[in-house]
């Protein structure tokens, strides 16, 4: 069987940052990659990856035209390489908000990953401790940044 993962906001921003943990992450993007494993990241973490990487590469966080398209440029080069780029069931993730203490976007990753039988890639986040749903989780590590 294919190995699946979703990737939430926190781990991009690691692999793309070189944030502690990097290396797990891309270890799974590469398995992606390579067509070993399938790879999703839901449209609202896309989102939050694009604005993201587009202040950290802003002036003074504050977003530029260089810096939306460098954002952009980040999501597609990994959409080409075979991370898809999926919309999570907004029911499924509305449900998981209203039952716990996770935050909307953070409902997005595991609605996916319940939808897709995949393994959930976050880091050390506490809104995936108590989800009502069954899924899989890997930390790529057990502190914040």
């Amino acid at each position: 069987m294919t190995d699946a993962y979703v990737f939430d906001t926190e781990s991009l921003i690691a692999f793309l940052y070189d944030e502690p943990g990097h290396e797990t992450v891309a270890d799974l993007l590469a398995d992606v990659f390579e067509t070993t494993a399938e790879g999703y990241l839901a449209e609202a973490n896309a989102s939050e990856v694009f604005y993201l990487v587009a202040r950290f590469e802003g002036t003074d966080d504050t977003p530029t035209d260089a810096s939306l398209r460098a954002a952009d440029r980040d999501l597609r080069a990994l959409d080409r390489r075979g991370l898809r780029i999926e919309r999570a069931d907004w029911r499924l993730a509305g449900e998981l908000k209203a039952d716990g203490h996770i935050s909307l976007a953070d409902a997005h990753p595991v609605a996916l990953a319940h939808e897709r039988d995949a393994t959930l890639v976050a880091g050390a986040d506490d809104d995936f401790e108590d989800i009502s749903v069954d899924v899989e989780l890997r930390r790529f590590r057990d502190h914040g940044v």
